[in-house]
This record gives C-alpha cells, sequence and structure tokens, in this order.
C-alpha cells in the first residue's frame, strides 16, 4: 500500500485522505442529485379524470385532491361559481354540467356546510339559463340556493395589484366564503380566446365592471382580478368542449370526457387549454396572470395525475 507516514506521529495518512476525498465525491453527488430534483420538483399539480360517470369521476378526484374535508369544514360557508350565463342545454356546452354542480353541492352538504350559495351574473334571463342549463335540476332537494345577483350583492373593493382593473364590484358571498370553489365549462371565447376557470370571474362581477374589461385590456383585467379573487379549489368541467362560436354556441364539440382538478388557477387553465391545442402563449390572460405570480403556466413544471373511472 503506498501510503505516506506522518512525521510526528508515525502513523498513514492515506488511509484517511483516501477517506476524505470519496467523502467529499459522495457530498458532491447528494448536492448534485438534490439540485436536480429540486428542478425536477413540480411548481403546481393537476388531477385529471377521464370517464363517463360524472359523480363517480368528482369523487375519485377530491379523493386525489386529499379528500373534501381538506376543503369544507363543517359549518362553513360554501360559494361556488359554475358557468350558468347561456340558454344552452347540458348537451350544448355551453355551461357547466348539471351533474357536476350536483355532485359537489352534495359533498359539501356531506361535509356539513352551514350554506351553499351559487351566485351568477348571467347573460341572458336567470329564468331561461338556469333550467336550459339543468342547474334548477341540480339543485332539487339539496340546501344551495342559486341566484342572480342583485345590485346589493355586490361590493365594491379595491384590487390592489391590478394593473388596468384596479378597482371593481365583485359579488360579496364568493369574497366571504369560507371555501370558494371555481367551477367553469371549458369552451372557445370570441373575445378571450378560452373560457376557463380565470376567464369564469366575468361572472362574479357586476354588468358595469364587465362591461369596462371589454372596452379596456380583457386579458389583463381577467388576470387583475386573479390577484384578487383567489379560489381554494378549481373543478374544471371538460367532460365536453366548445371549439367554436364561444362563449354562447351552439358550436363544435369535442368530448375529452374529463374533469380537472387544481388548486392553481394557472395550471388548470394551462392544461385545459391544452385541450384545445393552445399554450398560455395562445390565451393571454393565463401567460399575464403567470407573469403576476398567480400560479405556474410552464407544462413542463405541471404534475398532472390521471384517475381512470369505469362507467
Amino acid at each position: 500500500m503506498n501510503s505516506k507516514v506522518h512525521p510526528e506521529s508515525g502513523k498513514s495518512t492515506g488511509i484517511k485522505r483516501r477517506s476524505f476525498i470519496k467523502a467529499g465525491a459522495a457530498a458532491a453527488c447528494a448536492a448534485i442529485a438534490q439540485a436536480e430534483a429540486a428542478e425536477d420538483k413540480p411548481e403546481a399539480t393537476v388531477v385529471v379524470v377521464h370517464g363517463k360517470d360524472i359523480a363517480k369521476m368528482v369523487e375519485a378526484g377530491m379523493e386525489k385532491m386529499g379528500g373534501w374535508d381538506k376543503f369544507i369544514k363543517p359549518g362553513a360557508k360554501v360559494a361556488l361559481k359554475p358557468n350558468l350565463a347561456w340558454n344552452s342545454t347540458p348537451e350544448q356546452g355551453g355551461n357547466t354540467h348539471p351533474d357536476i354542480l350536483r355532485a359537489v353541492i352534495l359533498a359539501a352538504q356531506k361535509s356539513k356546510a352551514k350554506q351553499i350559495l351559487i351566485p351568477e351574473n348571467t347573460c341572458q334571463p336567470e329564468k331561461m339559463t338556469f333550467r336550459a342549463s339543468g342547474a334548477l335540476e341540480a339543485i332539487k332537494g339539496t340546501d344551495a340556493k342559486l341566484f342572480r345577483p342583485k345590485p346589493n350583492d355586490y361590493k365594491s373593493v379595491e384590487v390592489p395589484k391590478g394593473k388596468i382593473c384596479t378597482e371593481a364590484k365583485v359579488e360579496r358571498d364568493l369574497m366571504e366564503a369560507d371555501c370558494l370553489i371555481n367551477m367553469p365549462v371549458a369552451k372557445h371565447h370570441s373575445g378571450a380566446t378560452l373560457t376557463i376557470s380565470m376567464k369564469n370571474w366575468m361572472g362574479a362581477v357586476d354588468n358595469g365592471t364587465r362591461r369596462a374589461w371589454h372596452r379596456n385590456g380583457l386579458h389583463q383585467c381577467i388576470a387583475d382580478l386573479s390577484t384578487f379573487l383567489k379560489p381554494h379549489l378549481v373543478v374544471i368541467d371538460a367532460t365536453r368542449i366548445m371549439l367554436d362560436h364561444g362563449p354562447q354556441g351552439p358550436g363544435k364539440l369535442a368530448h375529452p370526457n374529463e374533469i380537472i382538478f387544481a388548486t392553481d388557477p394557472v395550471a388548470a387553465d394551462t392544461y385545459a387549454a391544452s385541450l384545445f391545442k393552445k399554450t398560455p402563449d395562445d390565451v393571454p390572460y393565463i401567460k399575464i396572470a403567470s407573469e403576476m405570480g398567480i400560479g405556474c403556466c410552464d407544462i413542463k413544471k405541471i404534475k398532472v395525475e390521471r384517475v381512470e373511472v369505469e362507467a
């Protein structure tokens, strides 16, 4: 063995030196592995459930998300924001599917929510849209309250991080909820490219705010309000998606048969956009929202967990 001897102690130093080198190499490898793991660590997670039985799909998706109890506590005030804006049947895909709405309502009741409120500023008369969408049937026999907000149901708020939309009139219950669940349908939109979760907040503001957005920087305004109104949970209806002639339709449909779950609205919208073969570059409010720190729009950094539900 070719080892040196310490001049004073007379003990070999070669083994210690080799041990030191090995330890250093091991530490370097560990540091590299840790750095690589950090780079690979997703910034957001999206749960995608595929199937035909909507009630089972909602149950499976929420189980993967950690269960309803993680989001809804006994005695909670729950606010749901589906898209029920149009006089459109479930088969036409203009509104959130009523079976998803009912499944979430029943889950909230099972979790002992004190209130389940569903405010929606419809684009057409609510008597038509609530009936045609299937929402009236969905709430039948439940504790949920479905309504179109009155003027005094909106509260004027400042949007501190807003660049164009610095103030807005927002439906009060959505802001005051213990659990806010955004439940859009994924579809084409002539002005905003796509309606997904962040765009769905247009049904959460009053008509004056909504008109102002259309006149002045729609995509930026959608992102602006998303810095203020933040859902605890996003549930996107992609059971069928409208590919053109949105937001009202009728239009050409595709049938991904998916429901998308997330806590990051930007990540949820990024995945949903991919169903239309679009990226955040194609849907400016998604990219703007990411740049404003609302969530992740880099599909490479979004972990997609898929669940298959048998019919």
